[in-house]
């Protein structure tokens, strides 16, 4: 494997501007026209990470948001906020997706613009079967974060997959499994991520301080964010982030470039309001409108 460029020798933008403009909204919109997006994840004690990623989605602009989850934990992330649709999936007795979560899931996705999976999943049966079918079906943008990175990780050969307009969202230690190449070794990681997204044509972001974003032909190196983000939950922030603007029409390339930017500075504008100690993956999603009215259009 060739060494990584160093982050300062990169081809990436200055960014204290957005990488791309969010379109203004028409008067006659309506909520259709904003992207219909389904995140799917939970399980019983990590309900939180799916209800932040459809709450961030939500605040990200998407017209309708459904979160899918394993039955015994709708009901708790359905509290999280009145707005979010929730979808029970039949679970293993633990709730976990079951062995038949997989089957259950793909008719839902014939009305959805974008589609996120992962946060709060674990990596069981049920779980990775619910990732091969997504892979091989689903036939629309798509985000792949947390476990369900680790699914993915799981298949021999999983650098031979075809991820076209599919977005990675790998924290170090994910991305390490996904690529063998250690955690500490932040260049190196870049690089590894930059030649699995080109064989199988996927979009990585890379979290990290900075996060970067790799196709295989470009690389873009976000400046927003600080490291009071580096908390839990922050990074399910993004997923919903990302998979909002993903429905909305925006590339996978443009979302995660401007899905990076939009999270980071959401993450500082919470860091003057609560410092960066007592930051929460909650202060971040409320500073979410504060971010996307500084880089929208007047």
């Amino acid at each position: 494997m060739s060494p990584a460029l160093p982050i300062s020798q990169t081809n990436s933008q200055p960014n204290s501007q957005p990488p791309f403009p969010i379109p203004s909204r028409d008067a006659d919109a309506h909520k259709g026209t904003f992207g219909r997006v389904l995140l799917i994840g939970g399980s019983r004690g990590m309900a939180g990470s799916i209800a932040m990623s459809a709450i961030a989605a939500m605040k990200s602009g998407s017209g309708l948001v459904s979160v899918a989850v394993p039955d015994p934990c709708l009901e708790t992330v359905a509290s999280f906020h009145p707005a979010m649709m929730t979808i029970p999936i039949s679970d293993d007795g633990g709730g976990c997706f079951g062995s038949n979560a997989a089957s259950e899931l793909l008719p839902k996705l014939e009305s959805v613009d974008a589609i996120a999976v992962g946060p709060g999943m674990t990596t069981g049966p049920g779980a990775k079967q619910i990732v091969e079918d997504l892979i091989d079906s689903a036939g629309r943008p798509m985000v792949l974060d947390a476990d369900a990175i680790n699914c993915l990780a799981a298949k021999e050969d999983s650098n031979q997959v075809r991820l076209n307009r599919v977005v990675l969202t790998p924290h170090p230690g994910e991305l390490q499994r996904l690529t063998g190449v250690s955690s500490g070794q932040r260049d190196a990681q870049i690089a590894a991520a930059s030649k699995f997204a080109k064989e199988t044509a996927a979009t990585i972001v890379v979290k990290g301080g900075p996060t970067v974003v790799v196709d295989g032909q470009q690389t873009y190196v976000n400046e927003t964010g600080n490291p009071g983000m580096a908390t839990g939950g922050s990074g399910d922030v993004l997923t919903g982030v990302i998979t909002s603007l993903l429905g909305q029409g925006l590339s996978p390339w443009e979302a995660s470039c401007q899905g990076v930017w939009v999270h980071g500075l959401a993450g500082d504008i919470a860091a003057t309001q609560c410092g960066e100690i007592s930051m929460t993956a909650m202060e971040i999603i409320s500073s979410l409108s504060s971010a996307f009215q500084q880089s929208s259009p007047p």
